[in-house]
């Protein structure tokens, strides 16, 4: 199953924020495998940024990091760029148990600072 996602940001006239959209695409390609893609879009130029991209399962009903897994973390800076663009194959996942990611980016624009959180859908 291919589940495609992405949050657009609407902001009030005036105020600026420049993680601009977070597209996502998971596609469960087994019971133990999945495919997963993040682009993170900027609105302008950012001076700096960092995403970091962790790997959640539900336990209980609720979603926790999954460190057993040894891909659950990925973290990337970057400077002067337009967009932030992450690819992998999830292996290793249990075939009972329901995934997403958490997209967390923070970007720098002169002396301000830009934090956004975003979700996939489950997979």
């Amino acid at each position: 199953i291919l589940v495609l996602t992405s949050t657009i940001f609407a902001y009030a006239e005036g105020q600026t924020r420049e993680t601009n959209i977070v597209y996502f695409s998971t596609n469960r390609t087994s019971r133990t495998t999945a495919a997963a893609t993040v682009d993170v879009s900027f609105s302008t130029f950012v001076d700096r940024y960092n995403v970091t991209i962790y790997l959640q399962k539900k336990v209980d009903n609720r979603w926790v990091s999954d460190v057993q897994n040894p891909d659950y973390v990925f973290s990337k800076s970057g400077t002067n760029d337009l967009d932030f663009y992450f690819s992998h194959i999830y292996t290793s996942l249990d075939a009972n148990t329901i995934y997403r990611l958490k997209c967390v980016s923070t970007d720098y624009v002169g002396v301000n600072q830009y934090t956004a959180t975003t979700f996939s859908n489950q997979f």
